[in-house]
């Protein structure tokens, strides 16, 4: 990875054949009215990502990170997941997942998807492209946010990535609030080539990667034609398989063994002396009771992966035909078809009455509620979970298709392009979902054999056995409560673009470069969950226990005009300019300029910067959606922000469902960004760069649930009793309707919440050392000092509720600074050595993660903890093996480090910016015939 210091061809934008009968004419007619030396113009001109301009030196204009093959090769990345986890700017916070996040839940990332962000501002406000294009978003969205799946490219299709850290959008449109990532495809080869590559971690388990590719590809005169098959397989890492995340830090109170209370005679829940003495928590010392009473504690952590199985097979096809040297047809073929499964803890059951003359209820259990004085005429209540995970098969396949014609017309190239992309998911349910009403209806004796509820006790009703670990169900009662609850997503994407460039007129410095074009653009959204798991319209509830899809159909029609220009006012100096249009059919259009320059000071010293307006368009996720079903819980620790309200004074987090809704009148989010820097030149070897970044992104789309608590602070209308808030009503409900008492569910939507600011600095630095007698050496140095992030939230006061970087409360609305808070450290950074002899390339590296700031508002994570800084080393060996053939070896975390423990995560380190995969090896072998 390095910073762009030199000029590198983008490959022209892929082009559409059935361009204009018109344009095709015109250039047929210019290429017979000139002399071949005339038209030797190459149709490869330059573009570079951030820019429309082509054919122009826009050496040091920008701050691009670029990875080309061989850094891809030196890295040991299978995946794209993997090599961007080598990018500072896309560290910190939460706005990066991978597979390593993903669950059974609805708040979980959807299962075996990965999406990208830079500077912490989210998946939706980074644009990602390929070959310059947009792509279709995931056909299941993250949470809200629509994104593009990284891991529907296979990366071995990838020439190289470049990574443009500013905004973007003058160029090209919505998303690219801050900044884009393209990913470039190789478009021809020569010959055939097979690789294949294992990995394992050096644990006893068994967490292999498996991948092998094909690449074939033939060109002639005229023509060329590339293909590439790309098959993947990764066995999962659970949680339980790290002493690190085998135990959870806040063990869930619901437990597989219920506690029970009938709500009227006992003062406490009971819970059966079967369970074991390790979990019951009843009063003995060592095991005090919780604020409700007995409970029988449960370790999700047991059944919870880090990394889900998944497998993958793609295939991407590339095509050219010169006409002549002034016309040519590209064309692109993708397909993508990905396969995962991923699972969460069993679900929860709350409050669901049992008979009293249960069958399986225990005889000491029976006794003790007697004792507690409890009606045997009348039901008791259980809080429990299901004994097994809830867990989820994925299905997706995605497919692209671009083809297009580019040209030359006079002194001025021409490209256009029509892009067609389509991406589908199918998902199911294999175990843990269960039916709400057939369980009710089993607890009290009332089922059916043939599934129905009509039954009583006395008359065919089958009974679901609550009571010693709910092991005593047999395999037909079982089948009888669970659904499978299929799931299918579907997103679309038809584009068609035009673009030109070429100079006109002249500046002191010579002539002025321009590009101008048109986009035109529909987009397609839906998602269509099972009944069973959507909120009822009337009722709000949901048919299947701790399981929820939010259903989704929306489209949207936008076009744009854009045009860019490069004005060499001096030798020395540059102005580049850039302005689009984009218009959209559901909220109107915005505008976004840019400016930059380049001044080259001195002969080693460049100096960079620009300004530049961006947007994100609400994403179809959060304008067309109808009820997302969740859960979250609400940070307890003794002194926290809520600690003297909402928790009453018990230091224990306070976890209840929620119900978010969509939002058809979001506005737009702006953001306006500065950067400034400078490229060093320090000598033939030493390039040294620096670029301060700064962000204002406004009008933020995002559901906050801690923000609706303190709005209720300010406004204890909002809390409501247990069942009273209707469908599509904003508030809380608690057990008996204040604040204080135990919290059951809130209702919440998304909204433009308010402001996030961030500012900080990039450093890149590269020497490169050549004695003929040791070969070569590279040394590198990427890192990200963030030296702000801010985010408003509401206040009606100074205090700042136990908490750091809280600002002053100004008109309702204060400023809470992120950097060195959980998940946001400070510094980010990537170093290391890289040595070429004779045909052998060796890379030894680090990734460093700084320190910041344990999350403790949580229950059980004392004040001021610091989670450690972590430093892991990399190591890589490749022999050019003669001509043909090549092996590698690649050890990631040579010292098997594990991840600093972070309290106030339930794995106990943070999956967002640490791994707990250990160790780990792989050796690939390629060979070119």
């Amino acid at each position: 990875m390095r910073t762009v210091l030199r000029r590198r061809p983008l490959a022209a934008a892929l082009v559409f054949c059935l361009s204009s009968p018109l344009l095709l004419g015109s250039a047929l007619a210019q290429s017979s009215s000139e002399s071949d030396q005339d038209n030797a113009a190459e149709l490869d001109t330059i573009v570079v990502t951030g820019s429309n301009l082509k054919g122009i030196d826009l050496q040091d204009a920008q701050p691009v990170k670029v990875f080309d093959i061989e850094d891809i090769k030196a890295s040991g990345a299978v995946t794209v997941a993997d090599l961007l986890a080598e990018v500072s700017q896309a560290g910190g916070g939460t706005g990066n997942f991978s597979t390593a996040n993903s669950g059974a839940k609805q708040g979980d990332s959807p299962a075996g998807f990965a999406g990208v962000s830079l500077r912490g501002l989210g998946t939706a406000s980074t644009l990602t492209l390929v070959n310059g294009r947009r792509v279709a978003v995931a056909s299941f969205a993250n949470g809200s946010e629509n994104f593009v799946d990284i891991n529907a490219i296979p990366l071995a299709a990838v020439d190289r990535v470049e990574v443009l850290t500013t905004g973007a959008s003058a160029v090209y449109g919505a998303d690219a609030v801050a900044g884009v990532v393209n990913f470039v495809l190789r478009k021809d080869f020569e010959g055939l080539r097979l690789s294949g590559s294992y990995a394992d971690s050096a644990a006893s388990s068994d967490e292999g990667r498996y991948n092998a590719n094909l690449v074939w590809g033939r060109s002639g005169e005229q023509s060329r034609a590339m293909l590439i098959v790309d098959a993947y397989k990764r066995n999962a890492l659970y949680d339980r398989d790290r002493p690190i995340s085998a135990v959870e830090p806040r063990p869930s109170q619901q437990g597989i063994y219920p506690s029970f209370n009938d709500l009227f005679a006992q003062d406490i829940d009971f819970v059966e002396a079967s369970c074991p003495d390790g979990q019951r928590y009843d009063g003995r010392p060592g095991f005090p009771a919780s604020r409700f009473g007995e409970y029988c504690e449960l370790n999700r952590n047991a059944f919870t992966a880090s990394n889900p199985e998944e497998e993958r097979l793609g295939l991407y096809a590339t095509f050219g035909y010169h006409f002549n040297e002034q016309l040519e047809w590209f064309g692109e073929l993708a397909v993508q078809r990905n396969e995962s499964r991923a699972n969460s803890e069993p679900a929860p059951w709350s409050q669901e009455e049992i008979d009293f003359h249960h069958p399986g209820m225990p005889t000491a259990l029976r006794q003790r509620l007697l004792d507690a004085g409890v009606d045997p005429d009348f039901s008791i209540f259980g809080w429990g979970r299901f004994p097994d995970p809830r867990t989820i098969e994925v299905e997706t396949r995605n497919w692209r298709l671009v083809s297009g014609l580019s040209g030359v017309v006079g002194d001025w190239t021409w490209d256009s392009a029509l892009n067609v992309a389509r991406s589908d998911s199918e998902q199911r349910a294999i175990a843990g979902i269960y039916n709400v009403e057939r369980f009710r209806a089993a607890l009290l004796g009332q089922l059916c054999a043939d599934g129905s509820i009509n039954c009583s006790p006395d008359n065919g009703g089958v009974y679901y056995n609550p009571f010693n670990g709910q092991t005593e169900n047999s395999a037909e009662v079982l089948g009888l409560l669970r659904e499978r609850v299929p799931r299918a997503g579907e997103s679309k994407l038809y584009g068609w673009d035009m673009k030109f460039a070429g100079d006109l007129g002249e500046a002191p410095a010579g002539p002025i470069a321009w590009a101008f074009g048109a986009e035109l653009r529909r987009e397609e959204v839906r998602d269509d969950p099972s009944p069973l798991a959507t909120a009822d319209p009337i009722s709000g509830e949901v048919p299947v226990y701790g399981f929820g899809s939010t259903a989704v159909a929306a489209s949207r029609n936008q076009w744009a005009v854009f045009a860019e220009t490069l004005i060499p006012l001096h030798d020395s100096f540059d102005l580049r300019l850039a302005g689009r249009y984009d218009h959209y059919d559901d909220f109107g259009g915005d505008f976004n300029p840019a400016a930059s320059f380049r001044w080259q000071a001195h002969e080693s010293i460049v100096v960079r910067g620009g300004w530049n307006s961006s947007f994100r368009a609400p994403s179809l996720a959060q304008s067309g959606a109808g009820t997302t079903l969740s859960s979250g819980a609400l940070p307890c620790a003794d002194g926290s922000e809520f600690f003297d309200s909402f928790c009453d004074g018990f230091a224990e987090d306070d976890f209840y469902l929620s119900e978010i809704y969509g939002n058809p009148d979001l506005k737009a989010e702006t953001s306006e960004a500065w950067n400034l820097g400078a490229v060093f030149q320090l000598g033939d070897s030493t390039t040294l760069t620096f670029d301060w970044f700064n962000f204002e992104h406004e009008n933020l789309v995002d559901i906050d649930a801690n923000e609706l608590f303190r709005r209720a602070l300010l406004d204890p209308s909002l809390v409501v009793a247990r069942g009273e808030l209707g469908p599509g009503q904003i508030g809380i409900e608690t057990r008996n309707g204040t604040i204080g008492s135990p919290i059951e569910e809130i209702h919440l939507n998304l909204i433009n919440v308010g402001v996030q600011k961030t500012d900080g600095l990039d450093i890149s630095l590269e020497h490169r050392l050549e004695p003929a007698e040791l070969g070569a050496f590279t040394l590198f140095f990427d890192a990200t000092w963030t030296h702000s992030f801010q985010r408003s939230e509401s206040c009606g006061d100074d205090v700042s509720g136990g908490r750091r970087g809280v600002g002053l409360c100004r008109n309702g609305v204060r400023l809470v600074e992120r950097v060195d808070e959980f998940r946001y450290p400070e510094w980010l950074a990537v170093a290391g050595i890289k040595w070429r002899y004779q045909d052998y390339t060796t890379r030894l590296w680090a990734d460093y993660t700084d320190s910041y700031y344990d999350d403790d508002q949580r229950d059980g994570v004392p004040a001021g903890r610091r989670i450690s800084s972590w430093t892991v080393l990399h190591a890589s060996l490749t022999w050019d093996i003669g001509e043909n053939a090549f092996t590698s070896l690649t050890v990631r975390n040579l010292a098997d480090r594990d991840p600093p423990r972070a309290l106030g995560s339930a794995t106990n380190f943070d999956e967002f910016n640490h791994d707990s995969l250990g160790r780990w090896f792989q050796l690939s072998y390629t060979h070119r015939f």
